[in-house]
């Protein structure tokens, strides 16, 4: 009986004991790369690539790690014996690799006078069998889970009004404000409430109910028509509840509009009502009320606040330092890996009374957790103006641009904080709209290891890997697999792992599928994920 020391799979993959998942990942797909067959025409690269799988397919799970790290460490000084199996002619026969050095030495068998194994030796093989029923059996009570019951019912969904297409506010609309003056109305973009800033989108809400809020934490919502009692919705978190409710008489609240008017309201008072309850829409007088959206509670908590003329700032651009600043349009022209250039377009008018330099301009993006980001010159190139460089004469104006490198997932909301100079304690903020770009589509790659007729059981087995290089999950289901012939198709018979498969993205999948092979054909084709192989030389 032959016997085989237990491989070492951290080796075969080229990482440590302590590899984290994502190093084992990367390492596989550059290993696979290597010894592919298709790729590596060394003599030992097939078995190699058959080594790498085995090894990405046990690290890869968490499960079958620990229990390999297990015996790995307690069997370090043992010598395990295996049977291999008898293989029909249609199976691939493993050998063993032929540099073991990676793997964990086999140590000398004791001498004859140590007929039977140690009582430790034996507890160890018995907790190891434990372990392997275990995790067996959970795989299996895991598939078993993750079948539909016959009992179940479909349910009726309904889609309620979402905020991804903003409505069409007429330019001409107006309303009057407390001193009786109409002003031209326009959007509002900013609430600031006791320090705490959000981003505003404006909704439409359907007849007789609230809108649904934003996933976005930090975006808060107009309810469109609301223009003597501004009405602004806020997506309920715990934190943004315990803010509201913990308002005193003397905190303010800042609802800053497009055009930089400043409107402030003062005398917040807090209170619960039904969650049916549209009274707080009413538009009899000047004011702003705050609705906490989102949550299942059966009332709601609302926040009322008077406005307060003599504190407002009516402007068209923000002011610091004699200099009007304008946000003119915020973009993301492009991204980096998981990186996005963050684009700024401003203007800047001089009315300090000398000339401004804007090499002293202290620009910075701030996140919804505080982090900064300073400039990046390749992201303010990308600009619709560039940076500015030449100095701004009094009285005159002049735009420019500034640009960052930020995450993709950059906690909202997007904050552009200016300063005239890095030394000045004043400074203007613009909360700007951010979005995230969408994550390109699963690129599928389907790569063929082996393919094998098995005469006995009259079916082809195909072994393979899926790679995704795309952005998203990829998931393969039966409809994505097909085999043809002339004489039919051939039915799937059993997969390994069970379909669907599900790859991540930069991830790989190892399969392995057996088909029915059709009567009377010595070629088939094989269709998966818009790839088409031909294989031939399968008569028996």
């Amino acid at each position: 009986m032959a016997s085989k020391a237990i491989k070492d799979y951290y080796a075969l993959l080229g990482v440590s004991q302590n590899a984290t998942q994502e190093q084992i990942r990367l390492a596989f797909r550059q290993m696979a790369r290597t010894y592919h067959p298709d790729i590596n025409d060394a003599p030992d690269a097939e078995e190699r690539f058959r080594e790498i799988n085995e090894a990405y397919e046990i690290l890869a799970d968490p499960e079958k790690r620990k229990s390999y790290d297990f015996f790995t460490v307690s069997l370090d000084n043992t010598e395990s014996n295996s049977t291999p199996p008898t293989q029909s002619e249609s199976t691939v026969t493993e050998t063993p690799p032929e540099t073991p050095a990676a793997s964990p030495p086999a140590t000398k068998r004791p001498g004859p006078q140590r007929i039977y194994p140690p009582t430790w030796a034996i507890l160890l093989i018995v907790l190891g069998a434990c372990i392997i029923v275990s995790v067996g059996v959970g795989a299996v009570l895991s598939l078993q889970r993750n079948r539909p019951t016959g009992g179940a019912e479909s349910a009726d969904v309904t889609k309620l009004t979402t905020f991804l297409s903003p409505p069409k506010i007429p330019a001409d609309l107006t309303v009057v404000q407390e001193g009786g003056t109409p002003i031209l109305t326009v959007l509002p973009n900013q609430l600031d409430v006791a320090g705490t800033a959000f981003s505003i989108v404006p909704v439409t809400p359907e007849q007789g109910r609230w809108p649904i809020p934003q996933e976005q934490q930090a975006t808060a919502v107009w309810i469109y028509g609301t223009v003597i009692n501004y009405v602004v919705g806020v997506p309920y978190v715990t934190a943004t509840e315990s803010l509201l409710a913990g308002l005193e008489s003397s905190d303010r609240i800042t609802l800053t509009l497009d055009n930089g008017t400043a409107l402030v309201f003062g005398a917040p008072q807090a209170q619960r009502i039904a969650a049916e309850d549209l009274s707080p829409m009413a538009q009899d007088k000047p004011g702003l009320t705050l609705v906490v959206l989102g949550n299942n509670q059966t009332n709601r908590l609302t926040v009322q606040a008077r406005y307060l003329p003599e504190e407002s700032v009516f402007s068209d651009e923000q002011r610091v330092d004699g200099l009007e600043i304008q946000v003119l349009k915020s973009s993301i022209p492009s991204k980096v890996d998981d990186m996005l250039y963050f684009v700024v377009d401003y203007q800047v008018t001089n009315n300090s009374g000398a000339s401004s330099d804007p090499m002293f301009f202290d620009m910075t993006l701030e996140d919804g957790n505080g982090q900064r980001y300073m400039l990046n010159e390749t992201a303010t190139s990308q600009g619709e103006y560039g940076p500015l460089t030449q100095a701004i004469p009094d009285g005159e104006t002049a735009t420019g641009s500034a640009g960052y490198l930020v995450p993709r997932d950059i906690a909202p909301p997007a904050t552009w904080v200016f300063r005239s100079d890095a030394t000045s304690v004043n400074s203007v903020r613009f909360v700007l709209p951010y979005e995230p770009p969408k994550l390109g589509p699963p690129v599928p790659d389907v790569v063929l290891s082996e393919v094998f007729n098995d005469a006995t059981r009259a079916v082809i087995v195909i072994n393979g890997t899926i790679y995704n290089n795309g952005e998203t999950n990829l998931v393969v289901t039966l409809d994505d697999v097909n085999l043809t012939s002339g004489n039919g198709n051939g039915a799937l018979q059993a997969s390994t792992p069970l379909l669907p498969w599900t790859v991540a993205p930069g991830d790989g999948q190892g399969f392995e599928m057996q088909f029915s092979r059709p009567p009377d054909v010595d070629s088939v084709l094989l269709e998966m994920l818009g790839f088409t192989y031909r294989i031939e030389g399968i008569q028996p």
